[in-house]
């Protein structure tokens, strides 16, 4: 089918909201630009492709699905200190200033202008004063509506701007979330690296016990001595690499990286299940697609106000006011002065100017359109594959957890059947070494599978702020 992906397409005669407040009190209810030619014909099925499973659709809980109150706090501090975001913020203010700026055309330019003088004639010793009081209007008779297109393009610049801002808070979440739980599973990891460490030097003290008794060989002590000292190593490894990302979620919060973090011992169970028949419209509510939009609505009325400049320029100005020679004669309608002019101008020729800004503009709208399409066909690509993982992680986790379990209890047989002689130190050590990597799998996969769940959110759009915003 051919999948049509509009956005503010039925925006007509509507006051932008949070922000354009100010553009209000300047320019009354502020029409946003309807595009038109931003409807992109995308080759897409009726249903995503990648399997998902049945269950109920519920895509703003993914903190209810995790059950991880300490997350809440951490994405809540985040929004509030973020210092990348504060930038963002600020950013935002520029372009509500710019789009203030763009409407002011619409409307009649206003100055006073108070003046004063005194002139001496040296040769009659005399001197003559003057005082003036104007008041002059200017203002483009916009028959055209270029200067309408001006300020639909303002506008719509600053829509794009709040996309943006938004893009930029459910980045932020879904940052604080990866980096948080790559934390978790960096914690888990030194811990299972100490409990290793540990057992492997108890483990050394039976056989050294051992082959004082003269019941293990030299060769038993030397194995397990080098065991132990890759233990050793690998636990610093796993201590430097928990530090490094808690110092890094620090920073995402606003934090000095002091590395003080508390970190959660246990990541938690995904819970929900992906619902099938997730409708594809739903990625209507990205805004990374909706501020692609909003730059294709700007660059569209920025094409039409180049093509546009090539028409007459009607103007209209005028003043008033009065002049005298004494300063209280100034509000005295009797030395009033005023004047009234209408302004025509039109190029004569089609200067190269006016066709390569036609040109510039032309080329600048079907890029934009291009990145449009483009932004719509990655956004399938990242739900189709953040869905595809779903169901795989939750077959590697089981997995990786069988694995766990008979690696663990493989260990304990070989030690007890090493201890009374039954198997060599080779079997018990590679029983170990087995061990270990499943153990080692099993947390990965399980932080892998909830990474995957933050990223299907993200794809989709939701699910990372918070109601009250």
């Amino acid at each position: 089918m051919r999948f049509v992906f509009p956005f503010l397409n039925d925006s007509k005669n509507v006051c932008v909201l949070a922000g354009l407040g100010a553009i209000a009190l300047l320019a009354g209810c502020a029409t946003s630009p309807q595009n038109q030619s931003s409807s992109v014909d995308v080759d897409a099925p009726l249903a995503w492709q990648s399997e998902a499973i049945t269950g109920e659709v519920d895509t703003n809980s993914w903190l209810a699905d995790l059950s991880d109150m300490t997350l809440d706090s951490l994405i809540k501090e985040a929004l509030e200190n973020n210092y990348d975001l504060k930038a963002s913020a600020a950013a935002l203010e520029q372009a509500r200033g710019a789009a203030i700026q763009a409407g002011i055309g619409v409307y009649p330019q206003v100055t006073l202008n108070p003046s004063g003088s005194r002139t001496y004639n040296g040769t009659s010793d005399t001197h003559s004063d003057s005082f003036g009081l104007r008041a002059r209007v200017s203002w483009e008779l916009d028959l055209w509506g270029r200067v309408r297109n001006e300020r639909q393009a303002g506008i719509a610049d600053w829509e794009a701007s709040v996309e943006d801002y938004r893009a930029a808070r459910l980045s932020l979440a879904a940052s604080t979330a990866s980096l948080w739980y790559d934390s978790v599973e960096a914690q888990l990891l030194l811990n299972l690296a100490k409990q290793t460490l540990d057992a492997f030097e108890r483990n050394l003290e039976v056989v050294e016990d051992n082959f004082r008794r003269g019941v293990a060989e030299a060769l038993d002590v030397r194995l397990i001595r080098a065991n132990v000292a890759s233990a050793r190593s690998s636990y610093e490894q796993r201590l430097r690499s928990r530090d490094a990302r808690v110092r890094s979620i620090e920073i995402l919060l606003g934090r000095y990286p002091s590395n003080e973090l508390g970190i959660a011992t246990e990541l938690p169970e995904i819970k929900e299940e992906v619902p099938a028949g997730l409708p594809s419209e739903i990625l209507w509510r990205r805004p990374d697609l909706a501020s692609a939009e909003r730059d294709l609505a700007a660059d569209l009325m920025r094409k039409k106000m180049a093509f546009k400049s090539n028409l007459p320029t009607f103007s209209l100005t005028g003043s008033a006011g009065t002049s005298s020679s004494e300063f209280s004669d100034l509000l005295d309608e009797q030395f009033k002065v005023w004047n009234l002019a209408l302004d025509l101008t039109q190029p004569l020729f089609p200067t190269s100017r006016l066709k390569g800004g036609v040109v510039r503009a032309r080329g600048v709208y079907e890029a934009s359109l291009a990145r449009y399409a483009d932004a719509i066909l990655v956004a399938f690509k990242e739900v189709e594959d953040a869905l595809n993982e779903q169901s795989s992680y939750k077959r590697d986790y089981e997995a990786q957890r069988i694995a766990q379990e008979e690696s663990i209890a493989a260990t304990e047989l070989a030690w007890s059947n090493y201890k009374r002689g039954l198997s060599d130190i080779t079997t018990v050590l590679d029983a170990e070494r087995r061990s270990l990597s499943s153990q080692s799998s099993f947390i990965e996969v399980a932080n892998e599978r909830i990474q995957s769940r933050i990223d299907l959110y993200l794809a989709l759009g939701g699910g990372f702020e918070f109601p009250s915003e």
